[in-house]
């Protein structure tokens, strides 16, 4: 019971304590916050929004006021706190500053562009005149490429021309041997001969020299020649050579005639000369480059042949 009517006690004094702050707070706390009047900022008299000096001007006495005027008291200006678009506003006006390094930067892209543009350019004309290059050195290539298989061609016609040639000669000799050894030659003693006509006898010359292969001409040195030649006749007569010297002998000469007639090589050969004297020899050559057989188109392009120059002293 005792501890019951403890707690009823107390929590009478509990109520009671908390209406007196509340009374406390009504009469006390309240009437201290609220203001007593209107709040402003005072502004200075005057009759425009612009003005100049330190000192307040004198009334104007133009016309004297009919009724003293009390002063007006203008309204407090109230500052409004700035906003965030205010903010935003100042931050944008910003970019005014920062207009020239745009610019700048606009302006070093647009370079650096360009001089990509032009080394692109460089490098396509540097392929290009590559490829150019690359295609005339083709071109050359295959120009002597083709050059060199119509020389060997023609080199090969040559050839093949030449054995034909060898091969009629060879077989010319045979038959002509094979006549004589059935007593086709001349003479009473019945001898085989020797020649290039198919006809029995031995071709030459009564003042010539065995074994020359030359069966036209005098057969007396600077005063006559002798030629072979398959198929080709002289033009006039053989050219003789310019002989002034004591000495005596045989000259051969191996000659190369195209097929207009001129000789275009001359070359004193071993093979059935019987004198080797330099000046004979060179006195040979020089005639026989002088030597012009008759056209044929149908002959080797180089036909081969020989020249023989007998030199005998008076």
């Amino acid at each position: 019971m005792e501890h019951k009517k403890e707690n009823t006690k107390a929590t009478i004094y509990t109520i009671i304590s908390v209406v007196v702050m509340l009374l406390l707070l009504i009469f006390f706390g309240f009437k201290a916050i609220m203001p007593d009047s209107e709040e402003g900022i005072l502004v200075d008299f005057g009759n425009s929004v612009v003005g100049s000096g330190p000192q307040e001007p004198a009334p104007s006495v133009e016309k004297p006021a009919s009724k003293p005027k009390s002063p007006q008291v203008s309204e407090p200006v109230k500052t409004q706190p700035q906003t965030s678009e205010d903010v935003k506003e100042d931050v944008q006006t910003q970019d005014f500053d920062e207009a020239p390094v745009i610019e700048s930067g606009k302006r070093k892209q647009e370079t650096e562009e360009e001089l990509a543009r032009k080394a692109e350019e460089l490098r396509k004309q540097k392929e290009a005149a590559e490829a150019e290059r690359l295609k005339k050195a083709a071109e050359e290539a295959e120009r002597k490429r083709l050059e060199e298989i119509e020389r060997k061609k023609r080199e090969e016609q040559e050839r093949l021309e030449q054995e034909r040639l060898e091969r009629e000669r060879k077989a010319a000799e045979i038959r002509q041997r094979t006549q004589n050894a059935f007593g086709g030659g001349a003479g009473t003693n019945n001898t085989s001969g020797e020649g290039q006509t198919g006809d029995a006898g031995n071709q030459g010359s009564p003042n010539g020299a065995a074994n020359t292969g030359t069966y036209s001409g005098s057969g007396l040195g600077n005063k006559g020649s002798g030629f072979s030649l398959t198929g080709r006749s002289l033009n006039g007569s053989l050219p003789q050579p310019a002989y002034n010297i004591q000495e005596e002998g045989i000259v051969v000469v191996q000659i190369e005639v195209d097929r207009s007639g001129r000789v275009i090589s001359a070359t004193p050969i071993l093979k059935g000369s019987t004198t080797q004297n330099s000046e004979l020899w060179r006195v040979a050559k020089e005639a026989a480059l002088k030597a012009r057989f008759n056209d044929n188109p149908t002959a080797p392009i180089k036909q081969i042949g020989t020249i023989t120059y007998h030199f005998r002293l008076d």
